[in-house]
């Protein structure tokens, strides 16, 4: 009797672990991303699906390309009734004068999954949301409780590598019941970093030189991103 017991409790614990490593959101393969394709919906591979698609010319060709938002194809809810944590991706695709899409870039570790916006967020869907604005895909994505992090990254095309590089990083802290706000805006072309602190009617600004260091976007990380921000600004 004691040892059917304990197996029984093994196996309760071994399905709350395979239920619990379900609900846990993805990280895309990017090996299963097409390097190119008729259709836009064939750059989802199996287990993803399009959440948003935004176009522009983003390479000089009057072509209209494509920034996609891919989030895992499974319910926003479980059986339970609670929201299900689900992984986020970034394709670039690029129009070719063939008729075709070829893929330029995808970001497996850039956009936030759907339930990691915090406490701010509750219940509804945190956003990673993304633009273009004259040729640069933008993204902007917000997280947090008391203290909420907002973070825009931009990112351009280089002809010379045939990649998408990161030559923008802004990111804001807000202490909302500090009313204390930190910001920093790095432009990664120009070299200049732009740190700026502000408490009631007290503002401090601090203009820095650093290495215009070259980020692609299929190698961008936010959580290394914005966690080397948070250390220089001492709110790690």
């Amino acid at each position: 009797m004691y040892f059917r017991l304990v197996l029984l409790c093994g196996l309760t614990m071994i399905l709350s672990c395979i239920v619990f490593a379900q609900d846990e959101a993805a990280t895309i393969d990017k090996a299963r991303v097409p390097a190119q394709a008729d259709k836009l919906a064939q750059f989802a591979p199996a287990g993803w699906k399009i959440e948003q698609q935004v176009t522009g010319d983003l390479n000089g060709d009057s072509l209209p390309d494509f920034a996609v938002k891919l989030v895992e194809d499974k319910p926003e809810k479980n059986t339970e009734g609670d929201p299900n944590e689900r992984g986020r991706a970034l394709v670039i695709a690029l129009a070719t004068k063939n008729g075709k899409l070829e893929r330029a870039g995808v970001a497996d570790k850039l956009l936030q999954c759907t339930r990691c916006g915090g406490a701010f967020y509750g219940v509804v869907e945190s956003p990673a949301n993304i633009t273009i604005d004259k040729g640069v895909v933008v993204v902007e994505q917000d997280h947090g409780s008391r203290e909420v992090t907002d973070t825009t990254y931009r990112f351009r095309y280089d002809a010379a590598k045939d990649k998408f590089v990161l030559i923008g990083f802004d990111l804001s802290n807000v202490d909302r019941l500090e009313a204390a706000t930190a910001t920093e805006s790095t432009n990664y072309l120009t070299g200049f970093r732009v740190t700026t602190r502000s408490k009631g009617n007290r503002d401090t600004k601090m203009r820095t030189v650093v290495p215009k260091k070259t980020i692609y976007l299929d190698d961008a990380s936010a959580g290394d991103l914005e966690g080397a921000a948070l250390k220089r600004l001492h709110l790690d």
